[in-house]
């Protein structure tokens, strides 16, 4: 398996706890972890990715996500195998859950990527996500807030279905 590359941004810290843990399960295989407010340039070194963004206001991505989304949408993604992380609040913003993940998806897809790891949305409680194509989440779906306690076991699981699709 090639190196995988892990972008990530982060205004409350929540999500590079989850970044963390996507390291533990990540231990013996060879990556790197990039914080996207330095930039994505390095993006583009990478055939294997995987993308982690909270979803912030009505389904938007985090303010350092947003600002590197100009250049990030004119990425070339052919022949690159992405997965994706989102987080958010299915409660409080259950009209939005997750959201960020695909605006995430909406781009690598139109330049040529191929996402994989969805994750079944049975056992969320949202009211609706644009996040969910046939009934599944275009990535893995976190709720720190409500549902932290299957976050670890989520990731593991997730990461094992994954990391096999690699190439």
């Amino acid at each position: 398996m090639k190196k995988i590359g892990v972008f990530y941004g982060s205004t409350s810290g929540k999500t590079l706890g989850i970044v963390d843990e996507i390291e533990f399960y990540l231990r013996g295989d060879d990556y790197e972890v990039y914080d996207v407010a330095n930039g994505i340039n390095s993006i583009e070194e990478y055939d294997n990715l995987i993308l982690v963004s909270p979803t912030y206001g009505v389904g938007e991505l985090q303010s350092d996500w947003e600002n590197v989304f100009p250049q990030f949408k004119n990425i070339d993604f052919t022949n690159k195998t992405v997965a994706i992380v989102g987080l958010g609040n299915q409660y409080a913003f259950g009209e939005s859950f997750v959201g960020a993940m695909k605006i995430l998806y909406d781009a690598v897809t139109s330049q040529g990527g191929t996402v994989i790891g969805f994750t079944p949305d049975e056992g969320y409680h949202y009211e609706e996500t644009e996040a969910v194509i046939n009934g599944q989440f275009i990535g893995l779906a976190l709720d720190e807030a409500n549902q932290d306690d299957d976050t670890p076991d989520r990731i593991a699981a997730w990461l094992e279905e994954i990391k096999p699709l690699f190439q």
